[in-house]
C-alpha cells in the first residue's frame, strides 16, 4: 500500500490536474488521513469538523509543493499541516465573533502530557502563534512538537517519521518547551513594561 501511495503521489505531483491520480492517491491515503484527523480533533474543545469532514476539507486545500515530496511520509506531514491550518482558521473565525477575554496560555508540557486534554480556541491560537515563531528558526523542532503533541505519535514513531534518533526527538522537545517558556516570559515582561508607560 505504501508503494502504491508513493507511486500515485509522484503521478499527482507531475500533473496536479490529473483527476485519476488525485482520486487514486486519495483512495489509498484516506484511512491514514482519517487517523491524522482523529488525532487532531481529539485536542479540540470546539470541533468544527468530524474526522471525515476534516479529511475532505484538507484534501480540497492540499496542493503539490514546489519541491517534490519524496514518498508518503512527507505527504502525510503536508496533510497534517493543512489540517492544523484549517483548525486554526476555524478557531480565529469563532473568536472574531466573540468580544473580550484574555488570552489563555498553554505550555508544551501540558500539550504533551495530557493526552485527553482539549484546547479552547484561545489556547489553540496561542500555541499556534508560539509554534510559528519557533518555526522561523527551528523548523524541525516544530515538526517534532506537531507529530508528538498533535499527531499523537510516540517518541519512536516521531523519530522514524523524521529520520532522526529517539534521543534527538527528546532533545528537540526539551528545547521547544524551554524556548516557549522563555518566549512567554519575554512577552509578559514587554506587556508589563508597556502597561506602565
Amino acid at each position: 500500500m505504501s508503494e502504491e501511495i508513493t507511486r500515485w503521489l509522484r503521478v499527482w505531483q507531475r500533473d496536479p490536474g490529473n483527476t485519476r491520480a488525485a482520486d487514486e492517491l486519495a483512495a489509498r491515503a484516506y484511512e491514514h488521513l482519517r487517523q491524522i484527523a482523529r488525532a487532531r480533533l481529539q485536542r479540540e474543545s470546539n470541533q468544527p469538523f468530524t474526522p471525515t469532514e476534516l479529511v475532505h476539507e484538507a484534501w480540497l486545500n492540499i496542493r503539490p509543493p514546489e519541491a517534490p515530496l519524496e514518498g508518503r511520509v512527507p505527504f502525510f506531514k503536508l496533510a497534517s499541516r493543512v489540517m492544523r491550518s484549517l483548525l486554526v482558521d476555524q478557531a480565529r473565525e469563532r473568536l472574531s465573533l466573540k468580544r473580550g477575554g484574555d488570552r489563555v496560555r498553554v505550555t508544551l508540557s501540558i500539550a504533551e502530557r495530557e493526552r485527553e486534554r482539549t484546547f479552547s480556541d484561545e489556547q489553540l491560537l496561542d500555541l499556534e502563534r508560539a509554534l510559528t515563531m519557533l518555526g522561523e528558526s527551528h523548523p524541525r523542532h516544530v515538526e517534532v512538537v506537531d507529530l508528538r503533541c498533535f499527531g499523537g505519535l510516540k517518541l519512536d514513531e516521531v523519530a522514524k517519521v523524521l529520520g532522526i534518533s529517539r534521543a534527538t526527538v527528546k532533545r528537540d522537545l526539551a528545547f521547544a518547551r524551554a524556548w516557549l517558556a522563555d518566549a512567554m516570559r519575554e512577552e509578559e515582561n514587554d506587556a508589563h513594561r508597556s502597561g506602565r508607560t
